[in-house]
């Protein structure tokens, strides 16, 4: 699996982080480190150009995000169906926001 690399553009109070290459554990790792640091309140993170998935690191984001999703709107972009029922499997439900135009879907913390 190719590594993967992150690339990150703020515009206004929205950050979006691109990955290219592959996801896996550290690389959900890596990921959450970022969103974690990020100050604005909207964090759209950009899967599309992500050309191989391993479950174990869609299961490792899931765990962490679900922890971050109350602070900030996070938003995914690029998503497979397998990888948006992975998140609905480990308690994150990610809701299309516009899916007639193939555009993020926004993380729903768990119910209380």
């Amino acid at each position: 699996m190719s590594p993967c690399t992150f690339v990150t553009e703020v515009d206004g109070a929205r950050t979006v982080i691109r990955m290219l290459g592959g996801f896996d554990r550290s690389s959900a790792l890596s990921l959450h480190e970022r969103v974690a640091a990020e100050s604005g309140p909207e964090v759209v993170l950009d899967f599309s150009l992500v050309g191989e998935f391993e479950d174990l690191g869609v299961a490792t984001l899931a765990g962490l995000l679900s922890a971050l999703a109350g602070r900030r709107r996070i938003s995914l972009r690029g998503l497979r169906q397998h990888q948006l029922r992975l998140f609905r499997y480990f308690g994150i439900d990610a809701i299309a926001a516009e899916p007639a135009r193939g555009g993020p879907a926004a993380l729903r913390p768990p119910p209380r």
